[in-house]
């Protein structure tokens, strides 16, 4: 199921890996690991509840990461049928999740594409173009978070905020300013800019820049909302109201950007101690004192045609029946 709750700010809240639903006909495969569901965004929706201070179009899954990634390319079941990105068949760290030879195959890694990823960037697109007639211009959030240490992932720990724009592709510089700026100078906050990620496919297929459209990642490591990265994965009141309010700030600043006349009248310095992977040095996961890339790219990727939505309204829009074929090859 694909839920919406529909804001008329210039802002939309994409949370793809929050949800924890997996089909009875997929759940019986899955091994005791697959069962705890380590790798999903887990009660990420209590941060980003952000709709009535903000106004904001929240959208997100009710399906699991587990049955599949609505943050991958959906062309990856051509390339390799179990490939750990669409459908995974492993944790992040390389476990296995499905019983032996309960995988799922190329014909129900199709069908999951169609029941699940086709409706989310519907649905998703619907909302764009819903605001893109309110607005001069939006800002659509992809947001995720991920355990704190995953072994071969994030051996140095995850930074508390991680920021992508696509390498400078799928924003305008200040949007990525703006939010790695809100989280500066806070006590035990490191982060990363386009270096541990840079985005999924979300923000590389909708941030259309040049259209107004502008598209970023935001990764939070789970400790910062978390009370344990474990099961039962249980929520920290005070961590998640020290992030909504540094959150807020940021979203907001950059909901007043949205409707600034002249977006180079107007430049937002990078922060200063964040950490940005730039051509000529190594990656790590440590944050350093760098600047980020203040030269535009024009490089354009080429876009959807968003569907034309209805009226605004609160809904749920159901991802289909789960039923047919939803078994092992």
């Amino acid at each position: 199921m694909i839920l919406v709750d529909e804001g008329q700010s210039p802002l939309i809240l994409c949370l793809p890996h929050s949800g924890s639903d997996i089909p009875g006909v997929v759940a019986k495969r899955l091994n005791a690991t697959g069962r705890l569901q380590a790798d999903i965004a887990w009660r990420l929706e209590m941060v980003f509840d952000l709709n009535k201070s903000l106004d904001a179009t929240v959208i997100r899954s009710s399906i699991s990461r587990y049955v599949i990634d609505l943050d991958q390319d959906p062309s990856l079941k051509a390339a390799d049928p179990t490939s750990s990105g669409l459908c995974p068949v492993t944790t992040l760290d390389g476990k296995r999740i499905y019983n032996e030879n309960e995988e799922p195959g190329p014909i129900e890694i199709e069908q999951r594409s169609l029941l699940f990823v086709t409706p989310f960037q519907r649905a998703l697109g619907q909302q764009i173009d819903r605001l893109m007639r309110q607005h001069r211009r939006i800002v659509l959030i992809d947001c995720q978070s991920m355990r704190s240490h995953i072994k071969g992932v994030t051996d140095k720990g995850l930074p508390y905020v991680s920021v992508g724009s696509g390498g400078g592709v799928t924003c305008h510089q200040n949007v990525r300013n703006l939010l790695a700026g809100s989280f500066t100078g806070q006590q035990g906050v490191t982060i990363s800019v386009d270096d541990v990620t840079k985005g999924g496919h979300i923000i590389k297929t909708f941030g259309r820049p040049e259209r107004g459209i502008h598209a970023a990642s935001i990764l939070l490591a789970q400790r910062s909302y978390l009370r344990h990265e474990s099961p039962p994965f249980e929520p920290d009141k005070a961590r998640i109201a020290r992030l909504q309010a540094l959150l807020s700030d940021g979203l907001s600043r950059l909901i007043d950007w949205t409707a600034l006349e002249d977006l180079e009248s107007v430049s937002v310095l990078p922060p200063e101690g964040v950490h940005e992977d730039t051509p000529d040095r190594q990656t790590t996961n440590e944050p350093q004192n760098s600047e980020l890339d203040q030269a535009s790219d024009n490089k354009v990727l080429a876009g959807p045609e968003f569907p034309k939505a209805q009226a605004s309204r609160v809904s749920q829009v159901e991802a289909g029946p789960v039923q047919p074929l939803l078994v092992a090859e």
